[in-house]
């Protein structure tokens, strides 16, 4: 087996199939987005049953006045708001499981055809994800009984003596390391491609790691070195320059690093399988970019066009999540303090509004995705987003005082960020009924897989309008509250 061959390979793939590839990993955007709203919904119950059984205030007392024994026992008392709490992080764990086995099911059954066929749609992929979803979901939720059981034998030896404790966890920690490299590094790949169960998974992910050591070391020391490099360089550039760029380094390992990787091991495996060899791609890399970006922005001014009633829909959710919180905000007691703005900011210097910048920037373009992506499940998610959002908006401009202040802080680049989540959310909520038509079967999958395919090239072609409410934001909002507040910020 080739390596550096089957490196190039992938990378030909991820171009070539770019538009069909990607959306697998946004998909894992809109499984946080689910994740969270489960989470506010099941957390915010418990509290609201703690609150009306009486038993918020009393732990608020107990911690200001450091009773800290007594606070436990108490805690203990409340059995159901732990039942509630409990729940809540058991269907939250869950959630995130199954939605990383559907999305790594579709994920390698879509890469997997791109090695056979020149003609593959992300409804192969979507195909992939209910075929082989059952199989990968046990095959993690073994993988973490497993290292619970783990977790639980360090504890347990330890009880006996402390050095066998440490010498237990430290023998753990070494087969978790062997066992998972052996028997788990490749197994969703050898469930997909071979079609088989989870222990077959098991044993040919163990074959394969037997007959390819070496193509197995080199992807692991690939995979380290390409992570200690962009962390240092990450570094580098905030050092040299005092600009955080966090934001971008995670979407770009979330759309660019970590596809290109998954792509190489699914090569290599399908390669030791004697699938053909791929199809080479060879399109020049600044038109390619070029080319793409104005396909992106083409599809993203149709689709605002022809959806402006999805868009509608998605403005008059937002705003109702605004006055919700504002209402609920008016109920709490007190206010925010008053914001402290520095007397001097040397924008040179230290570089705090251009990371701010690029923070805002990329941080709501991740949002809109996981917005537009989290729709898949009937639009619930979306809609439950945009809620949450208006919310705490409105729950913000209830909290401050000056009504004036919070208008300057907020209008600015509210004018062009609120639109563009509000786009995002039509995006989802188009999804969300493209999904229900499917499961009503008044459209085939290939017409669900093309409309997500449409929505993440959409999606690119958002991307400016972010841009430019990141900079508003991070230079021109200072500027307008300097100026309402008398205080200069420059």
């Amino acid at each position: 087996m080739d390596f550096e061959f089957n490196i190039r390979e992938s990378v030909w793939v991820f171009r070539r199939y770019i538009t069909k590839i990607v959306p697998f990993l946004a998909f894992i955007l809109g499984l946080n987005i689910v994740v969270q709203l489960l989470a506010v919904l099941g957390f915010g119950t418990a509290f609201s049953y703690l609150h009306f059984t009486e038993g918020l205030g009393t732990f608020i007392d107990l911690l200001v006045e450091e009773e800290f024994t007594l606070f436990i026992e108490t805690l203990l008392a409340q059995t159901g708001f732990l039942a509630l709490f409990g729940l809540t992080v058991v269907v939250s764990i869950i959630a995130n499981i199954a939605g990383y086995s559907l999305i790594m099911g579709g994920f390698v059954e879509l890469v997997k055809e791109t090695f056979v066929s020149d003609k593959v749609n992300v409804s192969v992929g979507l195909k992939g994800a209910v075929t082989y979803f059952k199989r990968l979901f046990l095959l993690h939720i073994f993988g973490l009984a497993l290292i619970f059981v783990g977790l639980l034998l360090p504890f347990v030896f330890g009880q006996i003596s402390l050095v066998l404790g440490i010498l237990v966890g430290l023998f753990v920690l070494l087969a978790f390391l062997v066992g998972f490299i052996v028997f788990f590094l490749f197994s969703p790949e050898a469930i997909v491609v071979d079609d088989v169960g989870v222990f077959g998974g098991l044993k040919r992910s163990a074959q394969f790691v037997r007959y390819n050591l070496l193509e197995v070391i080199g992807f692991i020391v690939l995979f380290v070195a390409v992570m200690i490099v962009i962390g240092i360089l990450s570094q580098l550039f905030t050092f040299l320059f005092r600009i955080p760029i966090e934001s971008f380094v995670s979407i770009f390992m979330l759309l660019v690093v970590l596809p290109m990787f998954l792509i190489l091991k699914i090569r290599l495996y399908t390669a030791y399988k004697g699938f053909d060899k791929v199809e080479q791609f060879n399109a020049e890399y600044w038109p390619w970019i070029k080319n793409g970006f104005l396909k992106s922005w083409s599809t993203f001014v149709g689709f605002t066009k022809n959806q402006i009633g999805l868009f509608g829909v998605s403005i008059a959710i937002f705003m109702i999540g605004v006055f919700g919180g504002w209402y609920l905000g008016g109920l709490i007691p007190f206010g925010l303090p008053e914001m402290e703005i520095p007397q001097q900011v040397d924008l040179g210097l230290n570089g705090a509004f251009a990371s701010l910048f690029l923070y805002l920037m990329f941080h709501n373009w991740t949002v809109a995705i996981g917005i537009a992506f989290s729709g898949i499940v009937f639009g619930l998610p979306t809609i439950g987003a945009l809620l949450l959002n208006g919310g705490i908006v409105g729950i913000v401009g209830a909290l401050i005082d000056d009504l004036g202040f919070f208008l300057v802080g907020i209008l600015p680049h509210g004018v062009v960020e609120i639109p563009a989540i509000a786009i995002a959310a039509a995006m989802g909520l188009k999804i969300g009924i493209s999904f229900k038509n499917y499961i009503g079967n008044n459209i085939e999958i290939e017409e669900l897989g093309n409309q997500i395919e449409t929505m993440m090239i959409a999606l690119v072609g958002l991307f400016p309008l972010f841009a430019v409410a990141g900079i508003i934001e991070a230079f021109i909002t200072p500027l307008l509250m300097s100026v309402f507040t008398g205080i200069p910020m420059f």
